[in-house]
């Protein structure tokens, strides 16, 4: 699968995440970023500290780079010193252990069932066949006392007409108040898909 033009329409809210290895400067990135997240926040009537936000921003991009997405992308609501939403791009290509990737594959390997049954939809989407998987799943512990965290995820996963592989968009949060909004804007991403 070729990734070269690899693409996907953006809320305008949305911050593209480097790859922050070296030689790239993630802190001068972070701090310019958040300068600018700070602006717009001040302007929305709703300050925030822009060193937290440049925190912030340089943990979730490392966090984010652990798992080598093809894309990550974390979503800044005005008001907050956090990411509210990560969201990010991989693909799942068929090998020895899984021989055929399908979006039937994927709902079958992808879904848990912590929380219930998940919420399995299969659809067409312009880029081709899919699956949207919309669950609650328990994270990892953040802090040695203490419950696990609920995770909150939409992922869509799509077969590129001609292609063996899967394009897998995964969205991710923690607070239930941002359900509907957030699902909302990722439904509206994923057919906005581009290979």
């Amino acid at each position: 699968m070729d990734f070269s033009e690899l693409g996907v329409n953006l809320h305008e809210q949305w911050v593209s995440l480097p790859d922050p290895t070296p030689p790239f400067d993630l802190g001068a990135w972070a701090d310019e970023t958040a300068a600018e997240l700070a602006a717009r926040s001040q302007a929305d009537g709703e300050p925030v500290d822009a060193k937290r936000l440049s925190r912030n921003l340089r943990a979730i991009a490392k966090e984010s780079a652990t798992r080598e997405p093809l894309g990550a992308f974390a979503w800044y609501v005005s008001g907050f010193n956090h990411a509210v939403g990560l969201a990010e791009l991989s693909a799942v290509l068929p090998d020895e252990t899984a021989p055929e990737v399908t979006p039937q594959w994927m709902a079958e390997h992808f879904a848990a069932h912590d929380f219930g049954p998940p919420e399995i939809t299969y659809l067409d989407l312009p880029l081709g066949p899919a699956v949207r998987i919309r669950q609650n799943v328990i994270g990892e512990k953040k802090r040695l006392f203490g419950s696990r965290p609920v995770v909150r995820t939409l992922v869509y996963g799509v077969q590129p007409k001609g292609e063996k592989g899967l394009l897998v968009l995964r969205c991710s949060w923690a607070e239930s108040v941002i359900d509907e909004p957030i699902t909302g804007i990722v439904d509206n991403m994923a057919p906005t898909l581009v290979l």
